[in-house]
């Protein structure tokens, strides 16, 4: 098989929950050798979120934890013990990078911040996520994925004007910052060929948050012009309810726009008092009004299939077994096969995007501390009486 991108590059995997782990999935998707590190016993929390497969709740069968590590050995350490500091010092020797995602304060309260373990390897990229970064006023408060996105302004945005404001979707804030972590990691590490040094990459998830909203804060910083929830500003545009479900219908591009008066029945959609854009938003009600009539009367597939013909970004709303039947997932292979010791073989989806010279490897996530015997052992020469003698200590 044609080598992997990041075939070369060795990844020291602190980190927990989202973020953390789908910066480090990137790595080991396109290459990487991506060593986790668990806690003794528990290992990552998100072992313990569900769905978990069959309802059945082990450490090996959250779902969640399943997609987002795979392709990584997992090792199981106990950071807070001088012997498990020492040994993650070790690890970090020969490593290209490092990635973790706790509060601020408490790498450098394990001795393992970044002027330390930069002694120890001058070359290592060390990558930190946190709610607010590594610096400010702001740098040691909590903050889940609701808390971020109301303080970046996020939820200003989100959901109907007539009612309070919403989270915008599933983890939008961590998923963002682990591929900023990603690309950051990526860019300190070009730049390490350059310079050979590593670098410290502080990825804050409230910055996240506000990239998420960078045509509002664009808006409200060059007009002053104060974001509200509501009715996008192009018309139409949006999921409109049809015969057997939600289409999506959109003027884009505007140029093509008229060429939808072959597929809707009502002639007024295209007057010439509706030609352009801000004319229909000047006449919202009434132009939906002749426009939800039009989309009810058809299917998804047809609204969808007849707007593509006629080069306009229509869609529909896919169930997820629809989405998994999709001729185009079919025929790009995007869900992949894995096999799994416990969980067994199931799909999964493939990589976000496409190397055509260094194709994305899938590969299952790892058992709890599955790789201790290879890592301590052949990577660091410990041996077997010392392995034991470390379990015996919940070291490892």
């Amino acid at each position: 098989m044609t080598s992997a991108a990041l075939s070369q590059i060795k990844v020291i995997d602190l980190s927990h929950h989202i973020a953390g782990p789908y910066c480090t999935k990137l790595m080991a998707g396109f290459g990487a050798e991506v060593i986790k590190v668990e806690p003794p016993s528990t290992g990552d929390a998100l072992r313990r979120v569900g769905p978990f497969h069959k309802d059945i709740e082990s450490v090996e069968t959250s779902i969640p934890f399943q997609w987002f590590n795979t392709g990584k050995k997992s090792v199981t350490l106990n950071l807070k013990s001088p012997r498990g500091a020492d040994l993650l010092k070790r690890l970090v020797r020969d490593a290209d990078v490092l990635v973790e995602n706790f509060a601020p304060r408490v790498m450098p309260g394990l001795g393992l911040d970044y002027e330390t373990l930069s002694r120890v390897n001058p070359r290592l990229v060390m990558t930190s996520i946190s709610g607010f970064g590594q610096s400010g006023p702001y740098r040691d408060y909590e903050a889940d994925e609701m808390q971020v996105e109301a303080l970046s302004g996020m939820m200003q945005v989100t959901g109907d004007p007539q009612r309070p404001p919403l989270k915008a979707g599933p983890a939008v804030v961590q998923y963002s910052g682990g591929l900023h972590a990603y690309s950051g990691t990526l860019m300190a590490l070009l730049q390490r060929r350059v310079t050979g040094r590593g670098r410290h990459v502080d990825v804050s998830l409230m910055d996240c948050g506000l990239e998420n909203i960078e045509i509002v804060l664009s808006n409200f910083l060059q007009v002053g012009r104060t974001p509200k929830r509501g009715p996008g500003p192009m018309l139409p545009w949006g999921l409109y309810r049809c015969r057997d479900g939600y289409a999506a219908v959109l003027a884009m591009p505007q140029r093509h726009w008229r060429r939808a008066g072959e597929i809707f029945d009502d002639p007024r959609l295209f007057e010439d008092r509706f030609a352009h854009v801000l004319d229909r938003m000047k006449h919202r009600h009434e132009y939906d009004q002749m426009l939800e009539p039009c989309v009810r009367a058809r299917s998804r597939k047809e609204i969808f299939e007849e707007g593509q013909a006629r080069r306009l970004a229509f869609g529909y709303l896919a169930s997820p077994a629809e989405a998994l039947e999709s001729p185009q997932h079919a025929a790009r292979g995007f869900f992949a096969e894995i096999d799994h010791p416990v969980v067994g073989r199931h799909r999964q989806c493939g990589a976000p995007f496409r190397m055509a010279a260094t194709p994305w490897r899938a590969a299952r996530a790892p058992l709890l501390g599955e790789h201790n015997d290879a890592v301590y052992g052949t990577a660091l020469g410990l041996g077997a009486a010392e392995i034991q003698g470390l379990r015996g200590e919940g070291v490892i």
